[in-house]
């Protein structure tokens, strides 16, 4: 039987992860705060016309961090954490290609930092202490269908909001283009597509990323209110993405409530269990 216990390459690929993401964190707060020159000289948070961009990144990089940071306790009961820690790299990934991302001055330090932090999330995953059953709990019969249509219904606007900005991306001549800034919208729109999706499967650990699922839109929302620049929401397509937060956070906790599948239901009450073991067991 393979052992739950937390494998110490695991922890401590999962350790140095949170640590260079905390040493990111710490840079762009300190810059934020008027406390790092060094911050502030490279636009970090120091611009209101990059502020949108910068906190979008910002939040897509969190996103990988709350996941992670769920696997410092239990976890082999937080699977949809660990898988969550990797969408935002796979988001980031999927820009380079799509924007020419490469051409961009700015974009070495970008691709250097979602290469090592997809090899610290993807060895994460092969040290996982749940092994070869990170994915035993994935389950149409878990899925739930209110969750799947609204991330659908979203997905919409969100894809063409992609499409928008890496158009951007590939043809703007300004200090956006330079940074990469438009990529990181696009970036933003895979993350909340992705992380939603896995929240309606249902894993192990389901309701951390649902929550993140919900937040995400309601902070861009509030975000694109609070600074109106260049890739901000408009004002409707904010309060919607705020809107369709709360409404996914409703349905969120509706199916916690309510909603135990028909297969969990078996399994808690031994109704099936049956059939798992061996027919000279079965007896």
């Amino acid at each position: 039987m393979h052992s739950l216990r937390t494998s110490p390459v695991f922890s401590l690929v999962v350790l140095i992860a949170l640590a260079i993401l905390g040493f990111f964190g710490a840079v762009v707060i300190s810059g934020l705060l008027g406390l790092n020159a060094g911050a502030q000289v490279m636009g970090h948070m120091s611009s209101l016309s990059h502020r949108i961009h910068d906190l979008t990144f910002a939040i897509v990089l969190g996103t990988a961090a709350v996941g992670l940071l769920a696997q410092l306790v239990s976890p082999s009961k937080n699977v949809a954490g660990q898988l969550m820690a990797l969408i935002p790299w796979v988001g980031l990934a999927l820009v380079v290609p799509l924007t020419n991302y490469w051409v961009a001055p700015g974009a070495g330090f970008v691709i250097v930092v979602t290469a090592l932090f997809s090899a610290l999330t993807l060895n994460a995953m092969i040290f996982h202490p749940t092994g070869r059953n990170l994915f035993r709990s994935f389950s149409l019969a878990r899925a739930d269908r209110v969750m799947l249509a609204l991330v659908v219904i979203a997905a919409v606007p969100l894809l063409e909001f992609a499409s928008t900005n890496i158009g951007l991306q590939r043809t703007a001549a300004n200090d956006h283009f330079a940074a990469g800034h438009y990529g990181f919208m696009a970036a933003f729109s895979f993350t909340l597509i992705g992380v939603g999706v896995l929240a309606s499967l249902r894993p192990d650990g389901w309701r951390l990323t649902a929550w993140v699922a919900g937040i995400l839109p309601a902070l861009l929302g509030l975000a694109s209110l609070l600074f109106p620049v260049d890739s901000s929401l408009g004002l409707l397509w904010a309060l919607a993405a705020i809107a369709w937060g709360v409404t996914f956070l409703a349905a969120v906790e509706l199916a916690r409530r309510g909603g135990r599948t028909r297969a969990e239901r078996a399994v808690d009450t031994g109704v099936g269990r049956a059939a798992d073991r061996p027919p000279a067991q079965r007896a």
